[in-house]
């Protein structure tokens, strides 16, 4: 079993491995400790949302909306599932 840690030497400031055992340490190749990838950008996803959404009375409306393509006035919100079925994996 490793006992090596990423520790922060705080007079060089660097990113260093260490050993919690013994005083071995030697210095990271790679300063990175933490990396969020975000697997794809959300964008406009009313292409997938069915017709029948705006149907729904359940829904919060608001008269206050202004289509500039149609002039329509009336918006229904809701929240949309934006994970894709699909695996990227």
């Amino acid at each position: 079993m490793k006992t090596i840690e990423k520790k922060e030497h705080k007079r060089s400031r660097t990113l260093k491995y260490a050993c919690r055992i013994c005083r071995y340490s030697e210095d990271a190749k790679n300063p990175l400790i933490y990396r969020n990838v975000l697997k794809k950008e959300v964008g406009n996803v009313l292409h997938t949302v069915p017709g029948t959404v705006s149907d729904d009375p359940t829904l919060s409306r608001s008269q206050n909306a202004s289509c500039k393509s149609c002039g329509h006035n009336e918006a229904v919100f809701f929240q949309s599932d934006t994970s894709d079925v699909r695996s990227d994996t």
